[in-house]
C-alpha cells in the first residue's frame, strides 16, 4: 500500500516519537510506502527560506513544510500558520503518487482539510485521529471566544466526522463526545497512549483491517 500520514505536529525527534510516526515506521518495515506530511518545526528542520524539506527516516519519506509556529505567537498568527500548513499539504499531496490510505491527526482541526480533499481527489479511505476536540479545547482554555470562528470550526468538525471512514479517539472521553455528534457511532475506535509499542501497533492494525482494503493490507500481514 501507499499511505499518507498528515500531521502538522508529527514528532520524529527520537525517544519521544509521535505514535503516528511509530505506526508509519512499522508499516514501512512491512513493505508499505509511507509518506508523512508535517511541519519543519515538528521534525526540528531548519529550512531557512526554503518552503519544503525532504528526508528519509526509518523507511519513511518525510515532507516538511516551512511553517513557523511558537507557543508565544498570537492566536491570529497561529491560525495563519495552521491554514498555511493545510494549503501546502493539500497542494503537495496532489503531486505525489496516489495513496491507498490517508491518516490525519487533529489538532489542529485544519490539518484534516487537505486530508479530506485528498481523500476525495484520490478516492482513498480516510482515518482521522483526534487527540483532543476542537473547538471545545480552545474554548475551555479561553483561547477562542469569537462566535463566528467557533461556528465555522464546529461545522468543519462535523464534516470531518461524516467524511472519515474511521475515527480514532485518544480516550473514552473524546470518543464519547464524538459519538454524541455522530450517527455512525460504530466507526469510532479508542486507541489510548501506551508505552507498549506492540499493543499500540496491534490496535491500529485492527482498525485499519476493518477498512476493507486489499487482502492482507493491515500493518502486519
Amino acid at each position: 500500500m501507499n499511505i499518507f500520514i498528515i500531521s502538522q505536529s508529527l514528532d520524529s525527534k527520537g525517544k519521544g516519537d509521535d505514535r503516528l510516526f511509530k505506526l508509519g515506521r512499522e508499516m514501512a518495515s512491512r513493505g508499505h510506502a509511507v509518506t508523512t506530511l508535517t511541519s519543519n518545526k515538528a521534525v526540528d528542520m531548519d529550512l531557512g527560506r526554503k518552503k519544503i524539506g525532504l528526508f528519509q527516516k526509518n523507511g519513511l519519506t518525510v515532507i516538511a513544510f516551512n511553517v513557523p509556529y511558537e507557543r508565544e505567537m498570537s492566536g491570529i498568527k497561529k491560525a495563519l500558520a495552521n491554514f498555511r500548513f493545510a494549503r501546502m499539504a493539500g497542494k503537495q499531496g496532489k503531486n505525489l503518487p496516489k495513496p491507498d490510505l490517508i491518516i490525519v491527526k487533529s489538532p489542529p482541526l485544519t490539518a484534516a482539510v487537505p486530508a479530506m480533499k485528498l481523500s476525495e481527489y484520490y478516492r482513498a479511505p480516510l482515518v482521522a485521529e483526534f487527540r483532543e476536540l476542537w473547538p471545545d479545547a480552545l474554548i475551555e482554555q479561553g483561547n477562542l471566544k469569537n462566535g463566528l470562528v467557533i461556528k465555522a470550526l464546529q461545522r468543519l468538525e462535523q464534516k470531518i466526522y461524516e467524511k472519515a471512514n474511521r475515527i480514532i479517539a485518544l480516550d473514552e472521553k473524546v470518543a464519547g463526545a464524538i459519538k454524541k455528534r455522530l450517527i455512525e457511532r460504530a466507526k469510532v475506535s479508542v486507541i489510548e497512549d501506551t508505552e507498549d509499542e506492540e499493543l499500540l501497533i496491534e490496535s491500529y492494525n485492527r482498525v485499519l483491517k476493518g477498512l476493507g482494503l486489499e487482502k492482507g493490507s493491515g500493518i502486519r500481514k
